[in-house]
């Protein structure tokens, strides 16, 4: 028996084979690609711009909707932006005194200021965001500005579908949007040079978040 065409019509037929699989292949990787550029593409209308070192908003075709003011500023989320002006966007929190920072709303009116008595480092998620009062505590203010979970915390986080990490007498835990404890770690973080007071807390925003 010649096997040699008999190869040779095997491999025509797996030809067409290969090329389907091929194809699919392809556009299964296509498909996965687009999903990730479709989760990476901000949906808001308004942005952060920098205009000769100070900051503002423009629109997605470029008009500035609210002049540059702002040492710093991040983006908006449930309506509000965090801002900075008055200084440099310093670590330390006695400079930090000097600058005054909270939310605004999009037509650029201050919404929740910090009043040299909060300091705030996050943007609002789930209608919280997490504050740090003088004494060092963290805690959440929604978006008037209300207390709405009272500063116990050594350091909070972003809420997630209702759940948000923080850290509780050096140990990690996750909160409700009510404050209450849900779960907490056995061990206590060890302390980190720089970033914890005599207390444990966290003087200014983590380098990395101690929990998650």
């Amino acid at each position: 028996m010649d096997t040699v065409p008999a190869v040779k019509r095997l491999a025509r037929r797996m030809i067409p084979v290969a090329l389907i699989l091929s194809v699919a292949a392809a556009t299964q990787i296509f498909a996965q690609e687009r999903r990730a550029n479709i989760k990476q593409v901000h949906t808001d209308d308004v942005h952060p711009i920098q205009v000769e070192g100070e900051w503002g908003y423009a629109d997605n075709s470029g008009k500035i909707v609210i002049k540059p003011q702002f040492s710093s500023a991040g983006e908006f989320s449930d309506g509000l932006a965090l801002v900075w002006t008055g200084g440099a966007r310093l670590f330390d929190p006695v400079v930090t005194s000097f600058v005054k920072m909270g939310y605004i709303d999009r037509t650029g009116r201050w919404v929740i200021q910090s009043r040299w008595e909060y300091y705030f480092f996050y943007d609002f998620s789930d209608g919280l965001a997490p504050f740090r009062t003088q004494s060092g505590k963290w805690g959440y203010m929604d978006t008037t500005g209300k207390i709405v979970i009272r500063p116990r915390f050594d350091w909070t986080g972003n809420f997630w579908e209702g759940i948000a990490p923080a850290l509780l007498d050096g140990k990690c835990s996750h909160i409700d949007t009510t404050g209450a404890v849900k779960g907490q770690s056995a061990a206590a973080l060890p302390r980190t040079k720089y970033e914890h007071d005599r207390h444990g807390t966290y003087r200014f925003k983590p380098q990395r978040p101690p929990c998650s």
